[in-house]
């Protein structure tokens, strides 16, 4: 089970990236013959949005750096041949004494008790996924309606693309009504929440690039037109957001209002949280934009946080109301008024 020890344990290693790109999926190894262990597994790395892959001879054990390793019972004591790719021994309650013993003898070994620590696996192996991926990810949330912060996102991710980079928006805000009327007045084919809610089971990350709707080449995920949004249940939201880091280049979601029911999992995944606010009010200690009418008067901008201004530009408002924002970012001012705020990472995944 985990243990004081287990859990502040070193994170995952550095991976290959060439093992997690061959299908599109991470991939973590099980060392074990047994078939319900190899099941409990399965089911854990279901939730984790990574995927188990069985290990049944020892030659055929990933090389040293090509992600976690996963030992069981049955075969734990060959693990002592292999201490550089032992990360985790784990079986069931009548293993529990073996488990220790091979742990013991491998200095970064954790132990993994079924069912007891059927959680911190999941968790284990769901943060090995996230440090894995690719993606940066981005989420504006407002501290009051009307600022224009889902327009903000939904450009921010155009212009995304428009650099290269392979771009998802993901509206999350628990009251959206949408982003396709200022987005396109007929939604291209392809899947949104309402579909993904159904579907339950694990999100492949190819799956997502594949099936989720784009406009110009920038992929898009929110509720269909004439769909009342429902809660989005929270392990969705974790596969989800697991998976499309492995996909895209760039994810921004779209948080609503602060602070978001579930904002504890999506910060799990976020790079960078942005919040816009009024010009006239206190600006917050956390990174902001400032939206709306600017009053010289009383701004105050004095925080180190502060990212720059916004404010929606006619050439911006008449897109938004032709249902064609993206159309918006053909003017060399809206570009300039974006790359100002300087949040897109550079061709490294660095951020200036």
């Amino acid at each position: 089970m985990a243990t004081a020890q287990t859990l502040n344990a070193p994170a995952p290693a550095a991976i290959n990236s060439e093992r997690l790109w061959g299908d599109g999926e991470l991939v973590c190894t099980l060392v074990s013959h047994d078939e319900r262990l190899i099941e409990s597994c399965a089911l854990i790395a279901l939730g984790a949005a990574v995927r188990i892959q069985q290990c049944a001879e020892l030659k055929d054990l990933p090389a040293s750096g090509n992600g976690p390793v996963l030992w069981g019972a049955d075969m734990a004591s060959d693990a002592l041949g292999f201490p550089g790719l032992c990360d985790v021994v784990l079986g069931f309650e009548e293993d529990d004494q073996q488990l220790w013993s091979v742990a013991s003898r491998i200095p970064r070994a954790r132990v993994a008790i079924l069912p007891r620590a059927h959680q911190w696996l999941g968790e284990y192996l769901g943060l090995w996924g996230m440090r894995a991926s690719q993606a940066h990810c981005l989420s504006f949330a407002s501290l009051a309606g009307g600022l224009g912060t889902s327009t903000l996102a939904a450009l921010i991710a155009h212009a995304g693309t428009l650099c290269g980079l392979k771009s998802l928006l993901i509206d999350l805000d628990p009251h959206s009504t949408g982003l396709w009327p200022r987005l396109m007045h007929e939604p291209p084919t392809g899947v949104g929440w309402e579909e993904l809610c159904r579907s339950g089971g694990a999100l492949a990350p190819h799956q997502l690039v594949e099936t989720l709707p784009t406009v110009q080449d920038t992929a898009i995920l929110t509720w269909s037109p004439n769909v009342a949004p429902t809660a989005v249940d929270e392990q969705l939201v974790v596969r989800l957001l697991a998976a499309a880091r492995q996909g895209f280049d760039l994810l921004v979601v779209d948080a609503g209002r602060s602070v978001h029911p579930q904002h504890t999992v999506i910060e799990q995944f976020v790079d960078r949280k942005i919040l816009t606010c009024e010009d006239t009010s206190k600006p917050p200690a956390d990174a902001h934009i400032l939206c709306g009418p600017r009053n010289p008067r009383t701004s105050n901008v004095a925080t180190g946080q502060y990212l720059g201004y916004f404010v929606s530009l006619p050439r911006i408002s008449r897109a938004v109301q032709r249902g064609v924002l993206f159309d918006a970012l053909r003017s060399r001012k809206v570009r300039h008024v974006l790359a100002d705020l300087r949040l897109l990472p550079d061709n490294d995944g660095n951020m200036p």
